[in-house]
């Protein structure tokens, strides 16, 4: 969203598909995995099921991570506001504290049988203040990334001021992998209800 004196960048969709279902289909495959039937004295079977669980529970911490840090922006001439809604938790930026802002490419990736698989591919902006802190904004996270980031990137310049641009760019790359997980996800989890109520 965009007005006159305003730019908004809302979080994205595409990570808040990604932070949900991630997570249930990590806890999905740890619950999978676990298996009561496995007995301490089966030491290495034990040991196996345990790590297993353990690795898929963290990466579900971590997309849960990545829900809560989910971020909306709001850039003025005067100032850069960081709200992160899931935490309610906000900051109020002077555009006088920013010391640099640098923009680079932003890859989010996958393996899969030895192969590199490139789940989505593209930029972030690096945001550094004069009190040591640093900030970054990546396209996958918010909405507007383009029109933000164009006029981050002068926020430094003394002739600064917001060009909020005519129309908001939409960028639809990833969402065929999102639409994958979610299909995957909940195909898992059918199986697995499935599974409970046979029993």
């Amino acid at each position: 969203m965009n007005n006159d004196n305003k730019i908004i960048a809302n979080p994205s969709l595409l990570q808040i598909g990604f932070s949900i279902f991630g997570m249930l289909f990590f806890l999905s495959m740890a619950y999978l995995v676990y298996n009561p039937e496995v007995e301490s004295y089966q030491k290495a079977d034990y040991r196996a099921m345990w790590v297993i669980i353990l690795l898929f529970c963290l990466f579900a911490i971590a997309s849960f991570y990545m829900l809560l840090s989910s971020k909306k922006v709001e850039l003025t001439d005067d100032f850069l506001s960081i709200e992160y809604p899931l935490l309610f938790k906000a900051k109020k930026i002077s555009l006088d504290d920013i010391k640099k802002v640098t923009e680079s490419d932003y890859n989010v990736k996958s393996s899969h049988d030895f192969k590199t698989i490139e789940v989505y591919n593209g930029r972030q902006i690096k945001i550094e203040f004069f009190e040591l802190k640093k900030l970054t904004i990546t396209s996958l996270e918010v909405t507007n990334y383009e029109i933000l980031a164009q006029n981050l990137k002068n926020v430094t310049k003394s002739y600064f001021k917001l060009h909020t641009g005519t129309k908001n760019i939409k960028n639809f790359q990833g969402y065929g992998w999102l639409i994958f997980i979610i299909v995957l996800t909940v195909g898992l989890l059918f199986s697995l209800i499935q599974k409970k109520l046979g029993h």
